[in-house]
């Protein structure tokens, strides 16, 4: 620390006996793991002054992980847009291998709930939710594509 605080270090430790501040800071860094010595060490050149003893000990701790940088939250490289491209098809061929895989309807919609609804009807077995996810599917299809089953239109007209 000398070399990077000079004589405000050798004033600092001036008054004590230099053989048990070694000690002290010995016993007190025997805990510490290798990592977080140096980030320690690497944190004594953005200090202004001498750390003391627990001073040194808070920069040797471990950034708390609500502060640490995620790399894939963080990284700003950018996919070049050919790559993309090539990326999306892919996404696109497997995405629609899988529903053809299952059975799902060319063009989406809601047949898949309609026939699973039929197809519980007719007694193969299907699950509760299975059942309760297809109604909900009718119902927010209907909600938001404009059929309302028997409503009169102009009922909800106040």
């Amino acid at each position: 620390m000398a070399h990077i605080y000079g004589a405000s270090f050798l004033d600092m430790w001036s008054a004590l006996d230099a053989e048990e501040v070694q000690a002290e800071w010995s016993v007190a860094l025997r805990g510490v793991s290798r990592e977080n010595l140096m980030r320690g060490v690497a944190a004594l050149y953005h200090t202004r002054k001498c750390p003391t003893l627990p001073e040194f000990l808070e920069l040797c701790a471990p950034e708390p992980a609500m502060y640490r940088k995620n790399p894939a939250i963080t990284d700003e490289r950018r996919t070049p847009p050919d790559q993309a491209r090539e990326h999306l098809a892919r996404i696109r061929e497997i995405a629609t291998g899988l529903l053809k895989q299952y059975g799902a309807p060319a063009g989406g919609g809601i047949r898949w709930a309609y026939r699973l609804l039929q197809r519980a009807e007719s007694g193969e077995p299907i699950t509760p939710h299975q059942i309760a996810f297809a109604k909900e599917a009718i119902e927010a299809y209907n909600r938001t594509h404009g059929t309302h089953g028997n409503r009169e239109p102009g009922s909800d007209d106040e």
